[in-house]
C-alpha cells in the first residue's frame, strides 16, 4: 500500500448531511396518506441523487423536477400539491456534521475538501468542529465540477503529490470514485447505511475506518 501524503473528502454526505431531511419527506407524505417507510425514502431519495446531475446552485424549479422523479420511483404520482408541500418543507434544513467526522481531528495528513458546492464552502466548514483544511477545493470557484477528471488534477495539483500519495473519500460512485480511480488516487466510498452491499469498489463503513488505511 501506498504512503499517504494528503487526505481529501467530499462535503455533502460525506462530511455533512441533512439529518431532518428523510424525517421530513416522510411527515409530508404521511400527511398526504402516503405511509413509506423512512429507510425506503433515504435509499430511493440517495439513489436517484446518484443518477441526476445537481447543479452547484439549486433553484425551485430544480427541486420541483427531482421531488417529480422521486416521488416516482416510490410509485406516488407527482402531484403539483405534494410537490409544493414537500418544498416547503424541505428548503431551509440545516446541514450538519456527521458524528464520525469527528475522528478526522486525530489524522496526522493535512486535509483537503474536493466539492462540488458554490463559493459558501468555506463558511460551510466552520460548521465542522475542530477540522482544518489546508485545501479547499469547491466547484463553482474553481469553474470546474466532479466527475470532470480537470477538478481532480487541480486537487493533485494543489497537494504537490503523486496520485497514489492521495487519499480520496467520498459517497457517489459516479461523482466521486470512478473519476478519482482512473487517476491513480486511493478512493475509499462511504457506505455507512450498506447502501452498496455487493460494491467491488473500496468501501469505509465509517469515518472512523479512515486512518486504518492511511
Amino acid at each position: 500500500m501506498s504512503r499517504s501524503s494528503a487526505v481529501f473528502l467530499d462535503v455533502a454526505n460525506t462530511l455533512l448531511h441533512k439529518p431532518d431531511l428523510y424525517p421530513t419527506i416522510r411527515k409530508v407524505l404521511c400527511d398526504a396518506g402516503i405511509d413509506v417507510p423512512e429507510k425506503e425514502i433515504a435509499s430511493r431519495h440517495r439513489l436517484l441523487s446518484e443518477a441526476l446531475e445537481f447543479p452547484d446552485r439549486t433553484s425551485r424549479d430544480f427541486y420541483q423536477q427531482f421531488n417529480a422523479q422521486f416521488l416516482r420511483s416510490l410509485g406516488v404520482a407527482a402531484e403539483p400539491a405534494l410537490l409544493d408541500a414537500i418544498y416547503a418543507a424541505c428548503s431551509y434544513l440545516p446541514w450538519a456534521q456527521f458524528p464520525d467526522a469527528a475522528c478526522l481531528t486525530t489524522i496526522n495528513h493535512p486535509l483537503g475538501v474536493l466539492s462540488n458546492w458554490d463559493r459558501s464552502l468555506p463558511d460551510k466548514l466552520h460548521s465542522l468542529t475542530g477540522l482544518e483544511f489546508r485545501w479547499v477545493l469547491g466547484s463553482e470557484d474553481q469553474q470546474v465540477r466532479k466527475p470532470d477528471p480537470v477538478f481532480f488534477e487541480k486537487m493533485i495539483q494543489a497537494a504537490a503529490c503523486p496520485a497514489p500519495g492521495i487519499v480520496y473519500v467520498g459517497d457517489s460512485v459516479r461523482l466521486d470514485i470512478e473519476p478519482a480511480l482512473r487517476l491513480g488516487i486511493r478512493a475509499y466510498l462511504i457506505d455507512r447505511d450498506d447502501l452498496y452491499p455487493h460494491s467491488h469498489l473500496p468501501r469505509l463503513r465509517s469515518l472512523e475506518e479512515l486512518e486504518a488505511v492511511l
